[in-house]
Order: structure tokens, then C-alpha cells, then sequence
């Protein structure tokens, strides 16, 4: 006789959790993984026929990577929600998140609880800069005032020679307002396929994770447009950054961003007045790939992007865009590599450097210990002097 009833809604939802809705996901991630049980066991666990032991629960936890004790619950725990699907780039495809994504956006939510709670330790209240802005505001005109603000410089965007500099650079400004910034990565890596990054602005500190996945444009995209989600108070799951205008079908607010996006990383004044295009009133056709290159190096943004510019300014016509962005679909750009190799460096650029000095100045007040900086930062106690030396270095 079992010494305790588990619940089915709770087996359920710590499952969905982890691999989604559908139990087949489950089957093809990790059939072959555990003889004991199998995924048609654990679904009549889950419609309440029969139970499991004790080991068969210890054995969930470990694969849905939840603590034991939540399996003692009554009912599945009250969690905030995930933030709105605003995806619609091959959403048919991949209308459910990978089990990889699913616990990207948990480990985002634990990361967000751990700074707020950090920040009330340290006798503060989490905080964002920026008042909540409004979609019917002109996102080009916020774009600049927000440039403008933040002491986002054109020099030193061009001055940085990589794509990955000026996203560091970047993070800076945006870090600076009290949001935090993570990227994927490590054992936290999850495809493309599922999102380019997701946000949270539904409690400060408020939260962005990019997907270190895609490519280096891409990604600085990606930043800039999580960051007008948060100057919106409207955070979600993004994987469309092609939507500009107001046609039927078209999210607002994914627009929004992508406009204020646009206008942030590629300002109009600066776009006309560079060498290239300067006193240009059109682009010719053979001139555009050798001139989005170039331009897409100097802005680091991706070529699509100042494609849009163009269009934006009438240097060229909407059906060539049309037709050059449908030529670009079909070629196959080089996927990003993963370090790979796990260095300190690769620590910091994951958990950005807002978060990791929140936790190193906790540890140096004595608001925590040793042991649970590295569990909060994912690095062994062993290389945590010298990482505190990389986040000092940084800082400075």
C-alpha cells in the first residue's frame, strides 16, 4: 500500500511543463531512457490509473528537472504564466516550444524571482527606468529619444568591429535601465526554430533572453526589439521581425517593436549621411547586396535590416523588396557556432553582467553564501574566485 497518493493534475502539469502538451514529445525526447516506466504508464498515472512509487516520482523529478517536494502538492503549483506567443514566422511548424525552450523560459522566470529577491535582500526595490510607453506613440521618434537617452553613440557602433562588441555594448545601455539581459547557451541552448528571444514585463527587474543560437545581426535585433517590448510593458515569445506595417493579420505590437527596432540600430540621419548611399535618391538593383553588406558591417545589424532601411527611405520599391528578401529566404546563411567549450567568459555573456554582479555584491554582503552563487550562476564553487574576477574586470 503507497504511504502517499500523488495527484494526476500535478504529474500532468509537471510533465507539460517540460515537454509540452503532448505526451508523444515525451515518447520521442526519452522513451528509450527509463525501462521502469514508460510514456503510456505515466499517461494513466496522469488520467489517475494507478500510481507510481516513491522511486517512479524521484525518478520524474530528476527528468522534468523539478524538486521532489512539488509532487507532494495537492494541486499544481500557482506559476506565472509564460509570456504571449507573438510568434508567426512558420508558426505551423512550431506551434509547441521544444522541451529545450520550455525550460529556457523556466530558468529565465528562476533567474527574474532570484534578482528581485536579491535586490529586496540588499534593502532596494527592482526598478526600470522608462515609464510605460504607448503603441500609438511614433516608434521612429521613440527610438531616437530612447538613442538619445541611453548615450547610444554612432561612432562607437561603428568604431566596434564585431557584431558580438556592439552587443555587449548594447546590453550595457539597456542593463543600465535596471532590465536584465541573458543569452541562451551551454546546457540552456534551445533552437531557433522555437524563438529568437522572449521577454518579461509582467513584474521587475523586467528580463530579456536572446537566443545565442541565431545569427550575430539577428541577435542584435533581437535585443533592440525585446527592449521596446519592455518600454511597452508588453513582453512575448518573438520570432517575427519581417512585420512593419499595419496590414490585416499583422500583430501591432510586434510591428511596433520592429519599427522602433529598426530605427534604435539603423538611425535615419546616420543611414543617409554614410559614405555609401550619401546623395543617393534610389538604390540600383546590382548595388544592393554589396551595399547591405557593407552597411549591415558598419550598423551590425543583418542585411535584411537595411533591406527594410531602403524601403523605409524609397531607395527602392516595395516588390523589390519583396522579391530580394524571397532570393535571400532561399539561401542558406551560416549558422551561428556555439562556443562549445565552457570558459568564464561564456558564464558572463550568459547570465549578463547585471545579474552576475547582483549576486557577487549579495555574497560580499553576507546575503548569501558561497554554495548558492554557484548555484544562482552555474559555475563550480572552485572557479568562482576567478570568475569574480572577470565580473570585477568587466564592471571596471
Amino acid at each position: 500500500m503507497l504511504d502517499f497518493l500523488f495527484e494526476p493534475p500535478v504529474l500532468r502539469w509537471a510533465r507539460e511543463k517540460r515537454f509540452g502538451p503532448k505526451i508523444e514529445i515525451l515518447k520521442e525526447q526519452w522513451a528509450d531512457s527509463w525501462t521502469e516506466a514508460s510514456p503510456d504508464l505515466i499517461a494513466e498515472w496522469e488520467s489517475g490509473v494507478g500510481q507510481p512509487t516513491f522511486a517512479q516520482v524521484r525518478r520524474l523529478a530528476e527528468i522534468y528537472k523539478r524538486p521532489l517536494a512539488v509532487f507532494f502538492l495537492d494541486s499544481p503549483p500557482d506559476e506565472k504564466q509564460n509570456p504571449p506567443d507573438l510568434r508567426t514566422i512558420r508558426s505551423q511548424d512550431n506551434r509547441i516550444l521544444s522541451p529545450e525552450g520550455l525550460l529556457a523560459l523556466r530558468k529565465a522566470r528562476r533567474v527574474q524571482w532570484v534578482a528581485a529577491d536579491l535586490v529586496r535582500e540588499l534593502g532596494e526595490k527592482p526598478k526600470f527606468k522608462y515609464q510605460r510607453h504607448e503603441i500609438e506613440e511614433d516608434p521612429a521618434e521613440l527610438a531616437r529619444c530612447i538613442r538619445t537617452d541611453l548615450s547610444v553613440s554612432i561612432s562607437d557602433q561603428f568604431r566596434l568591429r564585431k557584431f558580438e562588441d556592439f552587443f555587449q555594448y548594447l546590453r550595457g545601455k539597456i542593463e543600465a535601465t535596471g532590465a536584465i539581459v541573458l543569452k541562451s547557451g551551454l546546457q540552456d541552448s534551445f533552437p531557433t526554430a522555437d524563438c529568437r528571444a522572449f521577454s518579461f514585463a509582467d513584474q521587475l527587474p523586467y528580463l530579456i533572453l536572446v537566443n545565442n543560437a541565431d545569427s550575430e545581426g539577428a541577435k542584435n535585433f533581437s535585443l533592440a526589439h525585446e527592449f521596446a517590448h519592455l518600454l511597452l510593458g508588453s513582453a512575448g515569445i518573438c520570432n517575427n521581425f519581417r512585420s512593419f506595417g499595419n496590414r490585416k493579420g499583422t500583430n501591432k505590437i510586434e510591428a511596433f517593436c520592429n519599427q522602433f527596432a529598426a530605427s534604435f540600430l539603423v538611425p535615419r540621419e546616420q543611414l543617409i549621411q554614410h559614405g555609401s548611399i550619401r546623395g543617393k535618391t534610389a538604390v540600383a538593383p546590382d548595388e544592393v547586396d554589396d551595399l547591405t553588406d557593407q552597411l549591415a558591417l558598419a550598423f551590425k545589424v543583418s542585411r535584411v535590416v537595411i533591406l527594410r532601411r531602403f524601403l523605409t527611405l524609397g531607395l527602392i520599391s516595395p516588390a523589390f523588396y519583396r522579391e530580394k528578401i524571397d532570393i535571400w529566404d532561399k539561401e542558406t546563411l551560416p549558422q551561428h557556432r556555439e562556443g562549445g567549450r565552457y570558459s568564464l567568459k561564456t558564464v558572463l555573456g550568459k547570465n549578463g553582467l547585471a545579474f552576475s554582479s547582483l549576486v557577487l555584491e549579495a555574497y560580499r554582503k553576507k546575503r548569501i553564501s558561497y554554495a548558492i552563487v554557484s548555484d544562482y550562476l552555474g559555475v563550480k564553487t572552485k572557479h568562482l574566485s576567478n570568475l569574480e574576477r572577470v565580473i570585477d574586470s568587466h564592471a571596471g
